[in-house]
């Protein structure tokens, strides 16, 4: 199939007339999704990169994987489709690629790869239930563990119908360090391999973020290139939901410390508690050694690696606990979040004690890595002689690469922090965090990802700020003359299924009166709506305030059920919505998007507060500054388009069907007085009704109209 003949197979798939006409009943042709997939089908075959956004009803999935499939198949190249989220990448494999593969009648094969630590390890669960001190429960979910392996075919945890606790998952699973491979006597069983060889045979690599960004870390940590990561090779991705693309990438890119961590670490080595861990293992490993040789390899663990895994904990202990009261301190208990600007670590306290235990913490750190070190080298020195000598190896091998990598984060972030770089504590419960993560993205993608890969394509319902990709463009590296862009509309006819209210008569959400307004304002709307309502909102603190109101008033309010974010997964409430009538779903962060009910069962939306990014946020203000630095406005720059990507998203919460009709009632009239204001509203679709009225006007229209 040459280049022109692919092009035309793509556009006749979607035309009236053919394969999917003639497969559907009836069958709606979308001019929008013809585009969107023809396009790709271009940038694929001129070897460019694409931001496409795509309107919601486009049928965006279908629009990258035909051409996807025909491209992996003709070129005889894996494509990887990646997702934000767990929900479209079920839709995919579970709907739209069996869908495909009815139609085309081809021989193509696409698979959901997920991380490895989803996976049993079986050598590690049974030495895990030689050695393990657990409880009644404990062993008897390790016993249901065991029962499930005879049986699972996947041995993948999302399969398990019981609960396993993350300790005990977490010693069972499989590791990349800890793997013995061939050597292995489980390999003909391990369902990672069955995985894996089940990818390197796939066309279609359906992943999400997270992974694909672990496989480029990786890939740029050890320099492959053509060979196997944590995917196959691949030359082509497809980043859907790629609104999110900045955030997963600046987490992989940076590191995070913790406690609990640093202790799970040291106490794999040696816990004294419990009196398990690599030491002692290795200690058995070696008895079958001569008798002077045994001795000298046992004392070097028991009067050097011993004490220094005992001292290293209790620094350990030590530096963390004054850092939650350096944080809380600081703080004063709100956010728990705290910036290492040059003033923070000019400090007396910081200079006179904490950098005195940090740098302890790393001497002692370092000393350990250096012992047990020295004791790898001794084993595989003697590996001839030793029992299980290979699980032995990888173990330590491990665990001071561990170390290492610790004690160089730990020294990073105190002795040497890079100039792009931002570094910030963050306290929660008992424990606490050392972070860090680079300031822009935009450089590190472009040399890792776009300047490697032959074509990626970015598509999104919200990528455009005002009509304009310039603001993901930015923030995400992409070089004018090195993409192209295409923005699609969206089938629904917004003018006759969606009004847009925006309550004019609320105080300004800085206000002290905007929470107690918000209350009485969501009251008002689901006495209209008679439930059928999302509510958002920027933060927990106002949701349960609202929830907390709400509650105690089902009966005059004349819903059913008030359900609120936390109480249990959102799939779960969302899913309880769905089948309740006259509901209320009040959610923040994660369900202004992903959340699909069509139908009446969601009739309005209410957004209380325009999403705002939180601008003491460590990074978040480490950007702004790095804005202002340049001589750019930061809130125009970054704030306000940041807002509007999450806004857009929210918005694209009612309508999910030709058929869907309601209300989105915006509490926050800053969209009407404040000039930033009028950037929200020029960039939803075109054709929407916007109605600024009083509240209580707004609900007698919603009243009359639901």
């Amino acid at each position: 199939m040459n280049q022109k003949e692919y092009l035309q197979e793509v556009s006749d798939f979607f035309a009236p007339g053919n394969r999917l006409d003639s497969y559907f009943d009836k069958y709606e042709y979308r001019p929008e999704q013809q585009e969107m997939s023809v396009k790709i089908a271009e940038v694929f075959s001129k070897k460019e990169h694409l931001l496409v956004e795509a309107g919601t009803g486009t049928g965006k999935s279908l629009a990258y994987l035909v051409p996807s499939i025909l491209m992996a198949l003709k070129e005889e190249e894996k494509v990887i489709i990646s997702t934000n989220t767990i929900n479209l990448q079920e839709q995919l494999i579970k709907k739209d690629i069996p869908l495909l593969q009815e139609i085309f009648n081809l021989d193509f094969k696409a698979v959901l790869v997920k991380g490895r630590k989803n996976y049993i390890c079986i050598r590690r669960l049974v030495q895990f239930g030689k050695s393990a001190q657990l409880d009644n429960q404990g062993y008897n979910t390790l016993s249901k563990v065991h029962n499930w392996v005879l049986e699972t075919e996947t041995g993948c945890r999302s399969d398990l119908d019981f609960r396993v606790d993350y300790n005990i998952w977490d010693n069972i699973s499989s590791e990349s360090d800890l793997c013995l491979r061939a050597a292995c006597p489980y390999y003909e069983q391990c369902h990672f391999i069955f995985a894996r060889d089940e990818a390197q045979e796939a066309d279609i690599l359906v992943v999400n973020h997270h992974i694909l960004f672990a496989d480029l870390s990786l890939r740029q940590e050890r320099g492959l290139e053509g060979e196997n990561a944590v995917l196959p090779p691949y030359k082509q991705v497809i980043f859907d939901e790629a609104h999110n693309i900045e955030e997963v990438a600046t987490s992989y890119l940076g590191f995070r410390v913790n406690r609990r961590g640093v202790i799970k670490l040291v106490e794999s080595l040696y816990n004294f508690d419990q009196q398990t861990g690599i030491l002692l293992q290795t200690r058995a490993a070696i008895s079958s050694l001569k008798r002077n040789v045994k001795q000298n390899l046992q004392q070097n663990i028991d009067n050097k690696l011993v004490p220094l895994v005992r001292k290293v904990n209790d620094l350990s202990h030590s530096l963390f606990n004054n850092l939650i009261k350096f944080i809380d301190n600081k703080t004063k208990g709100r956010d728990r979040k705290l910036r290492l600007l040059e003033s923070i670590r000019a400090e007396d306290y910081w200079q006179d004690n904490l950098m005195i235990e940090f740098e302890n913490l790393l001497i002692n750190l370092n000393d350990l890595g250096k012992n047990l070190s020295e004791l790898l080298e001794d084993v595989i020195s003697y590996e001839d002689e030793i029992d299980e000598v290979d699980a032995v190896k990888l173990e330590l091998k491990a665990k001071v690469e561990s170390i290492l990598k610790v004690g160089a984060d730990i020294a990073e972030l105190v002795n040497f922090p890079e100039e792009d770089y931002v570094y910030w504590l963050e306290g929660y419960d008992e424990d606490c965090s050392l972070h860090s993560a680079p300031i822009n993205i935009a450089q590190q993608l472009q040399d890792n990802l776009l300047g490697k890969m032959d074509s990626v394509v970015l598509t999104s319902a919200t990528l455009t700020v005002d009509k304009s990709f310039e603001f993901i463009k930015d923030n995400l590296g992409l070089i004018e003359e090195d993409v192209e862009t295409l923005e699609v509309g969206s089938p629904f006819d917004y003018r006759n299924q969606l009004c847009l209210g925006v309550a004019k008569d609320l105080p300004q959400p800085n206000h002290p009166a905007f929470i107690d307004a918000v209350i009485a304002s969501v009251k008002e709307i689901i006495q209209a709506t008679k439930g059928r309502t999302l509510v958002l909102f920027t933060s927990y603190g106002m949701l349960n305030k609202v929830y907390n109101s709400l509650e105690t008033q089902l009966d005059s309010l004349e819903v059913n059920n008030i359900y609120c974010q936390g109480m249990k997964s959102r799939q779960y409430l969302v899913e309880e919505f769905k089948n309740k009538k006259k509901a209320v779903l009040l959610g923040t962060s994660s369900f202004w998007e992903g959340v699909d009910i069509p139908g009446e069962e969601l009739s309005c939306v209410v957004i209380a507060k325009l999403p705002f990014v939180v601008p003491s946020e460590p990074v978040i203000s480490a950007k702004l500054e790095k804005l202002e630095a340049a001589g750019e406005n930061s809130f125009m720059k970054y704030m306000v388009p940041k807002a509007v990507i999450k806004f857009k998203q929210g918005f694209g919460r009612l309508i999910r069907t030709k058929e869907d009709k309601g209300w989105i009632v915006i509490l926050d009239n800053r969209v009407i007085t404040k000039r930033y204001g009028k950037i929200f509203l020029k960039s939803l679709p075109s054709g929407c009704n916007i109605l600024t009225d009083n509240l209580n006007s707004l609900t007698d229209k919603i009243r009359a109209s639901i």
